[in-house]
C-alpha cells in the first residue's frame, strides 16, 4: 500500500500544555513542567514527521484553549482532539471545528463504569458529533475496552482507540478486548493508535499491532508518539519510538499508517 504523499508523516498523538494551566478539580496528576509546541515540533525531523495531532490532556478537562492556541500557530499541519461534555452547544462545537478539532476524546481512566455513555444526554452529543463527521477517541484502563464497547454498541459513531486499545495484561483480557473491538468494527469505522507501548503493562506491542491489523485492516492503523510521555518520561527517544513501527508491521503497511490513514481521519489536505 504505497503512500499517496511520499515524504509526509503524521504523529497522531501528542500533548502540549503550559506550566501554569490547570489542573481541574479531581485531576489524577499534573506534570510539574511545560510541554511547549516548539519542543515537540523540534523532534519531528528526527523521525520524518511533518504533521501532528494534539490530544487534550486529562488534567485540563474541557478547557481546550491551550490546544486551540497551539493549532492556530500552524493550522495546515496541526489538528486536535478535544474534551467536551453533553452540555456543549452547537456554536461551541463549530468553534472547535473551525479551530482544527475533528474529534472528541473520552478519557475513561479511573471511571467506575461506562453506563453514562448510553444515556440520552451522551447519545445526543454523540449524534451531534457524528453529524459533523467527527469521531470519538477512547482511552480506557487496561482490559476495559469491552465495557465501553457495550455502552456504545447501539451507536455507529466512528471510534479511534488510544494506545493499542490498552487491551489488558493477560491473554484472557486481551482476547476479550479484541472480540469486543471486532464487534464494534462490524457496525462502524474502528481505528487504533499504535502508541505508548510502555503503557501496556508488559503486553507485546508487536502481537497487539498484528491483531489490530486483522480487525481494523491496514486503513485503521495510526501512529502516535504520546509526547511528552507523561509519567513515563525517563529514557524515551522520539526517533526510536517511531522506528518501532517498522518492527510491528509489514513494511508495505507502514507508509499508509504514517500518512494516508491519518490524513484521511484528521482531514489533512
Amino acid at each position: 500500500m504505497p503512500a499517496a504523499n511520499p515524504g509526509r508523516a503524521v504523529d497522531a498523538h501528542a500533548h502540549v500544555f503550559s506550566a501554569s494551566a490547570g489542573p481541574v478539580p479531581g485531576a489524577r496528576y499534573r506534570p510539574a513542567y511545560a510541554a511547549p509546541l516548539d519542543d515537540w515540533r523540534a523532534l519531528w525531523p528526527t523521525a520524518g514527521i511533518t504533521h501532528g495531532v494534539l490530544t487534550q490532556v486529562s488534567f485540563l478537562g474541557t478547557d481546550n484553549s491551550e490546544l486551540l492556541r497551539a493549532i492556530a500557530r500552524d493550522p495546515a499541519r496541526l489538528r486536535g482532539v478535544a474534551r467536551v461534555e453533553p452540555g456543549i452547544d452547537d456554536a461551541a462545537l463549530a468553534a472547535l471545528e473551525a479551530g482544527g478539532v475533528g474529534a472528541a476524546r473520552l478519557n475513561l481512566s479511573g471511571a467506575a463504569d461506562f453506563s453514562a455513555y448510553g444515556t440520552p444526554p451522551w447519545r445526543a452529543l454523540l449524534d451531534r458529533i457524528q453529524a459533523r463527521g467527527w469521531h470519538v477517541e477512547v482511552f480506557t484502563d487496561a482490559g476495559r475496552l469491552p465495557g465501553i464497547a457495550a455502552a456504545l454498541a447501539t451507536t455507529t459513531i466512528p471510534l479511534v482507540f488510544d494506545h493499542f486499545g490498552n487491551p489488558g495484561r493477560d491473554d484472557a483480557s486481551i482476547e476479550r478486548s479484541f472480540e469486543a473491538a471486532a464487534g464494534l468494527a462490524a457496525r462502524r469505522s474502528v481505528a487504533v493508535k499504535l502508541s505508548a507501548p510502555y503503557r501496556l503493562g508488559g503486553a507485546d506491542p508487536a502481537r497487539l499491532a498484528r491483531r489490530w491489523l486483522e480487525i481494523a485492516g491496514p486503513g485503521g492503523l495510526l501512529w502516535g508518539s504520546d509526547w511528552p510521555w507523561t509519567r513515563h518520561e525517563a529514557g524515551r527517544d522520539y526517533a526510536e519510538l517511531r522506528a518501532l513501527l517498522d518492527a510491528w508491521l509489514p513494511a508495505p503497511v507502514v507508509p499508509a499508517v504514517l500518512w494516508d490513514n491519518a490524513a484521511r481521519v484528521y482531514r489533512f489536505d
